[in-house]
């Protein structure tokens, strides 16, 4: 395909004006532009001695057989290249003397090398690319005019297209007034800068590296950046799920509700999560449902205050949320037997009785219908990137884009804590300002405590013949800790696996930090052997919780193990976590 065919008759008249300069179009600076015009042999000659800086990174960059265009072309080499390397290249130029020297010397371009430059060019073409080039150009384009650039070329990329885009770090031959012995103009760029400028536009960067002149100029470096354009709009994932947050219209707290469920699991179950074929994430909404349960019951546990979480809600009339009939009666189930703890507690020990079995059945279909036909319906539809879920009836899971997910796991305890902020704002707002958000976040703060989780494990520990300290391997007498491998105040959990026996003084050492690699394959099989007799204790109980964090139904402790290493390490890396061993 021709270049020339996919202009308009009108477009190739701006793109190819008489005087043979976009100065319409392209703001270049005039005496840069003039000292192209009048230099353009030296120009390509110098361009054509050197082999193209940016021509290893083409392969690595492009699709195979890709259309890629080259933006400022020039002398028409990078072209020479994407065409050796079997890629359909096109190219703009804006300097017509140089363009005309490049077609001469090399008649294939005739018809892919077109008068043109930034900002504005996206105007001008009808079309997309797979990707684009754009090698040192940046630097002659004014910085108020770098976005309009970049906006430019967003619009000429297709849906995850690649930029090649370099630029001087360092230019020792500029002057005070940013012109080099030539007169050209170099506008001073810190290549950072560029890279959240297109970030902000959807792009993500996926290489970057740093470079010597190829001209052999002392002083003068090159960064050579890699982006990816993201699935359309530029609209980052977290800017969608800030939208949800902060100005999708919420009746009630449920789309809260779902991002936070799904942070959590993100975050400490996304073994949970399935990997589909389409890329997309799926995650079941019974992993979902169980979360509402703990979110809600503190809210809605009557101990004299009525907290609505609908607008319109009241204690004696007004619109409901969808499932406080069935949340309520499981928590009069357990008002005697220990509230929110000790239904968490009878529900990780399969201890439920036929009665509490069958309300928490109807509260779990309740709360999987609401979820489905709420939040999950109606999530982003009022956003310009429309909306973030869906629903796949068959698998019962609830559907997660990949950008969102990505998000969600490696920002989804900063998004946590917002999440309980906004929760609590909504809250004080549907209640008229009658709750205060203090109160609320008190609330939507607390966890089943599960103290006897601690109790249990300590229990079966003492009852064990012989101990060592899971840490230092020194034996354990009658007094001992029972230590959180993976810090309650990160993970808040009391499952028995995260429950090792330690030294009191080795435990105070370790205090919040988190054990390192070494350490843990060091003293694996002691841990191995702790988990036995868990699991033998309490067999039920523990499968339930390592499914929790394995995501399947098959207990096999070395691939345990290998689960909480991995957890380990993601969470030291993700909260900056300080790492430990005695």
């Amino acid at each position: 395909m021709r270049l020339k065919s996919c202009l308009s008759p009108i477009s190739a008249n701006v793109l190819l004006p008489a005087h043979g300069r976009l100065y319409n179009v392209f703001q270049m600076d005039a005496r840069t532009a003039q000292y192209y015009d009048e230099n353009a042999e030296a120009v390509f000659a110098r361009h054509q001695s050197v082999p193209s800086p940016v021509a290893k990174y083409v392969r690595l960059a492009f699709p195979p057989g890709g259309e890629i265009l080259d933006i400022g072309a020039g002398s028409g080499r990078d072209m020479q290249t994407l065409m050796r390397e079997q890629y359909a290249a096109y190219g703009v130029e804006p300097c017509e003397p140089l363009r005309h020297i490049a077609i001469e010397h090399d008649p294939r371009l005739v018809e892919r090398l077109m008068g043109g430059s930034l900002p504005g060019l996206s105007s001008q073409i009808d079309r997309k690319f797979d990707g684009i080039i754009c090698s040192a150009v940046f630097m002659h384009i004014p910085a108020e005019q770098h976005f309009d650039c970049a906006f430019d070329i967003r619009n000429l990329l297709k849906p995850y297209g690649r930029l090649i885009l370099s630029v001087p770090r360092t230019r020792p031959d500029v002057d005070e007034e940013g012109r080099d012995g030539h007169g050209r103009l170099f506008v001073p760029i810190v290549p950072e800068s560029l890279e959240l400028l297109f970030e902000r536009l959807g792009f993500q960067r996926i290489g970057k590296w740093e470079n010597e002149d190829a001209l052999g100029r002392r002083g003068i470096t090159w960064t050579t950046l890699l982006f990816e354009l993201g699935s359309g709009g530029p609209t980052r994932p977290i800017d969608q799920i800030e939208g949800v947050l902060n100005r999708d219209r919420k009746v009630a707290t449920y789309k809260l509700a779902l991002f936070r469920a799904l942070c959590d699991i993100a975050l400490m179950s996304y073994r949970l999560a399935e990997w589909r074929q389409d890329g997309s994430v799926g995650v079941p909404v019974h992993a979902v449902a169980e979360r509402w349960i703990q979110y809600y019951w503190p809210l809605l546990e009557d101990d004299g205050d009525f907290i609505p979480q609908i607008r319109g809600e009241s204690r004696d009339c007004g619109p409901h949320i969808g499932f406080r009939p069935q949340l309520e009666r499981l928590i009069g189930a357990f008002r005697k037997s220990g509230g929110l703890d000790g239904f968490a507690i009878a529900s990780d020990n399969a201890a439920l009785d036929s009665a509490q079995n069958s309300i928490l059945k109807a509260l779990l279909n309740r709360l999987a219908h609401v979820i489905v036909k709420g939040p999950v319906a109606h999530a982003g539809a009022t956003s310009e990137a429309g909306l973030l879920f869906s629903y796949d009836r068959r698998r019962r899971q609830i559907v997660v884009g990949t950008e969102i997910w990505r998000e969600l796991s490696l920002s989804g305890h900063w998004i946590h804590d917002a999440l309980i902020l906004r929760w609590a704002e909504l809250t004080s707002e549907i209640s008229r300002k009658v709750i205060s958000p203090s109160e609320v976040i008190e609330r939507l703060l607390r966890v089943p405590v599960r103290e006897r989780n601690v109790l249990d494990a300590r229990r079966i520990y003492s009852d064990l013949s012989s101990r060592e300290c899971v840490w230092s391997g020194t034996t354990l007498g009658n007094r001992f800790d029972v230590d959180h491998v993976l810090p309650f105040s990160l993970w808040r959990n009391n499952d028995l696996w995260n429950l090792l026996p330690v030294n009191p003084q080795v435990n105070r050492d370790k205090g919040d930090s988190l054990p390192t690699n070494a350490l843990l394959k060091r003293r694996r099989d002691v841990i191995l052997d702790y988990w036995c007799a868990l699991h033998g204790a309490n067999p039920k109980r523990f499968e339930h919780e390592v499914q929790r964090l394995s995501g399947t139904a098959t207990l096999h402790l070395p691939q345990t193990f290998d689960l909480v290493l991995e957890a380990v390490e993601i969470t030291a890396l993700q909260r900056g976590c300080l790492r430990w061993e005695p």
